[in-house]
């Protein structure tokens, strides 16, 4: 039987001068599927590890990316980091990737007003 709890899209994204990995925590038991994304602060030494370790980089984009039979597309959320705002994706093909797309304050209120959950940002690096 498969694990309960797994972590799916993961990566870093260099935000101005600052570095977030942004994660994807996957709860999948029968009648549950909860999956989250969050964002944690790292420092540059952290982030560099991670990056060596195999982490891929977040991907930045300048539109939506778009689903086909191959290829899954998940709004998760509207991020708030560094100064900057974005809309969060998760897109699922051959990997499972964040995407993000940089929007303004004011399509962040209305998709937020709309329903599309704020992710979470742990700002101070562990």
């Amino acid at each position: 039987m498969a694990q309960p709890i797994t972590i799916g899209a993961n990566s870093i994204a260099k935000i101005r001068n600052r570095f977030f990995l942004i994660v994807e925590v996957e709860a999948k038991t029968t009648g549950v599927e909860i999956d989250p994304v969050f964002g944690v602060r790292t420092t540059a030494q952290q982030a560099a590890a991670l990056l060596r370790a195999g982490v891929m980089r977040t991907i930045f984009a300048t539109s939506d990316p778009k689903p086909s039979p191959k290829k899954k597309v998940e709004l998760k959320g509207v991020l708030f980091a560094n100064g900057r705002i974005f809309k969060v994706f998760d897109v699922e093909n051959s990997t499972d990737v964040s995407v993000l797309v940089r929007i303004n304050l004011v399509t962040a209120q209305k998709l937020i007003r709309s329903g599309v959950r704020i992710i979470k940002v742990y700002r101070k690096p562990f």
